[in-house]
């Protein structure tokens, strides 16, 4: 007798053709129904040569419904799946005679799905992210906002994003240049996990973003290339090649990056008090880079699959800066300041990753092992030249500051499905160093020479070990639990031999997750769940190193800075496309920057300060308005409190409210549009005042030779409406921030896919989430 688990499921397949040529049908509309009451598990859309594919089907008797404008349906034989995938005989669909039938599929599935600890966006059901690149899909995906300055999840900042569970190691432009080489058709579906289970790290308060890609039938080489260009102040470009190989027991990819990109930012930032310091800082950043991803799989028996992952970039940021600071007293000026500065940002880093993953039976069972290495080495060098209007003076300045950051860690991961539940345990070891030298000299008679008491050197090392378990179960037909639990023991030390100060200590917590979710039918499911996590300080907020943009401004760390705490409650509710989620949210120990004004210097420090409730709401909508017109909305609200152990922090009180609408527009097989809008109303959150911004967007796609080419044109922030302004309240000061990013712009996108388009090589990734930190 065969066991059967949740764990074990079946591929269904199969191929729609047109009656009257005999071949393949592309787009073809394909529902899976399970019988006997026609529920229906899933739509997708046949492939250029007619091909649809169903992935993780349970065992069960199925039926398939295929349909297309202007053709008859067609509707297969009942099927059983027991021990085996299942291949559906061609559905063949004829061409209606006179007046096109509207073919109408009652109860289709939803682009949403909820379980136990995540949000589900079925990609391969969305018209509007069909033939996009992953970027464009991510941003219509409920929850994520992608911009020029990343991915983030609204409520929750910054985002880590896994493909197929494994976390990518890119950031900043090397990860949106990496997602943007990546073809939405590719992907299933994308994972929205706003409360990460015991599973994951728990580091920071930023959610996780999961991209399931589809399996791949086909063996041979694959590829595709994409330049692309864009205007804004100035004109920028980058460019993406992609070479993927897959043979019965090897799976591998070659990606290769670069980019060069300008940008005009106007920023100011006025210091109001009794001691006032206004600021100017017009600049212009040059950011390039070149990089080079390999992954390789292979497949060292039915049971095992070990390989590797190496990425190796060089980047570079530059920055020109003409800075004028005014000094006042009383509201009169004492001085005025010009600073001219180039920032030079050489950086180098690597990344490699060794795994193997064992099968332990057929049910499911796996053993995952995996070591990581991350190093990488950036030099700042800021020189600057500044002069005053009261003594008549010019200093010359060069700040140097050369970081090496090496981490490694060890991992091991065990996966038990049981009849009765499902079991994850793991263990994994973290080592962090960094060196840190900064060297501030004088330009004095014509050489630079290192002023000692600006100068500083700094060693951190700090070593975590962590464990976890956690357990799913099926309480019924229609509750499912979650709980999980994780341990994480840290041990830090830090030392600055120039001042002799070093900071020492060890400490260990508890993480725990819970999750309930009760669906009493296939359209409502409701869900709760609650979470512990801990953000720990980065490592350039704990250097005691002070970084100067002139002779009386500078930066500095804090090298007792301690970690904080976040607690944090959901309730979902998910009625077909529409979600509703309301959530509470505790910080203790917060730490931020502040921001003080002694002996005429302007001084910029991190301390913990901040205690912080949130709680809020939010509702989005994805839905095919008409068959040609696909709307994915989103709005949320929040009300926060805080409170503040440090005197000259004065925390306010306030809500907030955004929205965003993303709507595409299909006019042809080949062509589409879209118009995206999103705005944020004024808002208060800790210590600071947050004045409203919007963002309007829009666009064209084009695709052309079978789909192998494809052109995307866009306008963003057509109304310049992303300007970003704040107030910082202290205690007899108030910081006034404004930061324009350049971020009207014109973009430019071809792509052109060769050889098999169903090769996607290697989409291994692993879970290192610890490299972000040293950034």
């Amino acid at each position: 007798m065969t066991l059967l688990t949740r764990a074990q499921t079946f591929k269904v397949s199969g191929k729609v053709i047109e009656n009257n040529k005999q071949k393949g049908l592309d787009y073809a509309s394909v529902t899976l129904l399970q019988l006997p009451d026609s529920a229906v598990i899933g739509t997708r859309y046949s492939n250029q040569q007619g091909i649809f594919e169903f992935q993780s089907i349970k065992p069960g008797k199925y039926t398939v419904l295929a349909s297309y404008l202007g053709y008859e349906s067609a509707k297969s034989a009942s099927f059983e799946i027991v021990y085996a995938d299942f291949m559906v005989p061609a559905l063949i669909l004829s061409s209606s005679a006179g007046r096109l039938k509207e073919v109408t599929i009652k109860g289709s599935r939803p682009l949403l799905e909820r379980k136990i600890d995540r949000i589900v966006f079925n990609l391969e059901n969305s018209i509007a992210a069909k033939g996009t690149d992953l970027t464009q899909a991510l941003a219509l995906t409920p929850m994520v906002r992608v911009d020029e300055s990343g991915i983030s999840l609204i409520g929750k900042g910054g985002v880590a994003v896994m493909i197929n569970e494994r976390m990518i190691q890119l950031r900043g432009n090397d990860l949106i240049n990496y997602l943007k080489s990546l073809r939405s058709d590719d992907i299933e579906k994308i994972e929205v996990i706003t409360t990460p289970p015991a599973k994951y790290e728990a580091q920071g308060n930023s959610g996780l973003i999961n991209i399931v890609v589809k399996s791949n039938p086909n063996l041979g080489w694959s590829g595709n290339f994409s330049p692309s260009f864009v205007q804004n102040t100035y004109s920028s470009y980058a460019n993406n090649l992609n070479l993927n190989y897959q043979s019965q027991k090897l799976s591998s990819s070659v990606k290769l990056r670069q980019y060069h990109r300008l940008s005009h930012i106007e920023e100011q930032t006025n210091n109001l008090g009794v001691n006032s310091i206004l600021s100017s800082d017009p600049r212009k950043t040059i950011s390039d880079g070149v990089g080079v991803n390999l992954s390789l799989d292979y497949k060292a028996g039915k049971k095992a699959n070990l390989g590797l992952i190496y990425d190796l970039g060089k980047t570079s940021s530059d920055m020109n800066i003409d800075n004028v600071t005014v000094y006042q007293t009383k509201g009169l000026t004492d001085s005025v300041l010009r600073t001219v500065s180039h920032n030079e940002n050489p950086n180098l880093n690597q990344t490699l990753s060794l795994y193997y993953d064992q099968k332990l039976d057929s049910l499911g069972k796996k053993l995952s092992t995996g070591f990581n290495f991350f190093a990488t080495q950036p030099e700042i060098t800021n020189n600057f030249q500044t002069s005053s209007d009261q003594t008549g003076q010019t200093y010359r300045v060069r700040n140097f500051n050369a970081i090496k950051n090496n981490v490694w860690s060890a991992q091991a991961d065990l996966a038990l499905p049981y009849k009765w539940a499902s079991i994850e345990t793991g263990l994994k070891f973290i080592n962090f160093d960094n060196n840190a030298e900064m060297a501030y000299a004088n330009f004095i008679q014509n050489v630079f020479q290192v002023d000692p008491l600006k100068s500083n050197q700094f060693e951190y090392n700090e070593k975590n070990m962590a464990g976890y378990i956690s357990l799913e179960k099926d309480l019924s037909k229609k509750w499912t639990a979650k709980a999980g639990l994780r341990y994480e023991y840290t041990w830090l030390d830090g030392y600055s031999p120039t001042i002799d100060l070093r900071s020492q200590s060890e400490y260990g917590k508890l993480f725990p997750t819970i999750y309930l979710s009760y669906k009493p039918n296939p359209k409502n499911t409701f869900s709760i769940n609650y979470s512990k996590r801990i953000n720990r300080p980065s490592l350039r907020a704990i250097n005691p190193a002070k970084f100067y943009s002139n002779p009386y401004t500078y930066y500095t760390g804090n090298p007792f800075l301690k970690p904080s705490y976040n607690h944090n409650i959901e309730l979902s509710y998910l009625r077909g496309n529409l979600s509703f989620t309301a959530y509470g949210q505790k910080l203790v120990n917060g730490y931020g920057y502040v921001v003080e004004v002694k002996d005429a210097f302007k001084i910029v420090n991190a301390y913990n300060y901040l205690t912080q409730y949130n709680v809020g709401l939010t509702v989005s909508l994805n839905q095919k308005i008409f068959p040609w017109w696909e709307n994915s909305s989103y709005a949320s609200y929040s009300f926060s409190t805080a409170e503040s152990v440090l005197t000259q922090v004065l925390t306010q009180s306030g809500s907030a409210f955004f929205y965003s609408t993303n709507n595409t527009f299909k006019t042809s097989r080949q062509t589409s549009a879209f118009v995206n809008f999103r705005q944020s109303l004024s808002s208060r959150q800790g210590n600071m005042y947050y004045e409203g911004r919007y963002v309007l967007s829009g666009g064209a796609r084009v695709t052309f030779a079978e789909d192998k080419f494809q052109v995307n044109a866009s306008v963003n922030d057509i109304l310049k409406g992303d300007l970003e302004r704040n107030r910082l309240y202290f205690a007899g000061a108030v910081q006034y921030g404004s930061t324009y990013y350049d971020t009207r712009s014109f973009n430019l996108n071809f792509t052109y896919t060769f050889g098999k388009s169903k090769v996607k090589g290697s989409q291994k990734q692993v879970n290192f989430r610890e490299t972000q930190r040293a950034n």
